[in-house]
């Protein structure tokens, strides 16, 4: 997954390590070590290389890092067997920036993906409705692995509006989204009582 915030690049990467290849849990570190420094040396611009953000530095067995017996997550359940086709405003938008992540089928509580894109539609929905003078609102919400999901890597939200936006009505906006954020544990609860249809 890749970032761009003005001059800063970031990629995190997700590289399932096959178990056979190794020996000991250093041998690991020590190799994707090597993986993160030899891609920093050879893209440009610079990038901040991030994998398997989720393993434990003080792992001392497999249970604290990214191995797998096949190199695949199925073997963790982490099938992707949900249709791709559903988007939560229930469009798909050819042209125009969307989502690939379907968001029916997925854990409520858990799952960024089906959080991040209600919670990205009812912004766009808010603001387009609170604000005089609206045509187009687009919210981008972009996790990170390891992250609370009240913290997302990028928060970006294009309003696209006749007279353009007064400093309170940005600051208007920026304050939403931080409400918002912080009210996930009410949307997941919604989310997982039905009370949000997701397609």
């Amino acid at each position: 997954m890749g970032s761009r915030l003005d001059g800063h690049h970031c990629l995190t990467i997700a590289l399932a390590f096959v178990d056979r290849y190794f020996s000991a849990v250093d041998e690991y570190f020590t190799l994707k070590g090597q993986i993160a420094s030899y891609l920093t040396e050879r893209i440009e611009p610079a990038v901040e290389i991030a994998i398997n953000t989720l393993d434990d530095g003080d792992a001392s067995d497999e249970s604290g890092i990214y191995l797998t017996v096949t190199g695949l997550s199925a073997e963790h359940g982490d099938d992707g067997q949900v249709g791709r086709g559903n988007r939560v405003n229930g469009l798909i938008t050819p042209y125009r920036p969307m989502s690939l992540e379907a968001a029916a089928g997925k854990n409520p509580a858990s799952h960024v993906g089906k959080l991040y894109n209600v919670l990205a539609h009812r912004l766009a929905a808010r603001i387009a409705a609170d604000m005089d003078d609206v045509n187009q609102v687009v919210v981008r919400l972009l996790s990170g692995i390891g992250r609370p999901i009240d913290q997302p890597q990028l928060a970006a939200i294009d309003v696209v509006a006749e007279e353009g936006l007064s400093p309170d009505e940005q600051r208007e906006i920026r304050d939403l989204l931080r409400q918002q954020l912080a009210n996930l544990p009410t949307l997941v609860r919604e989310l997982a009582t039905g009370a949000v249809p997701v397609f």
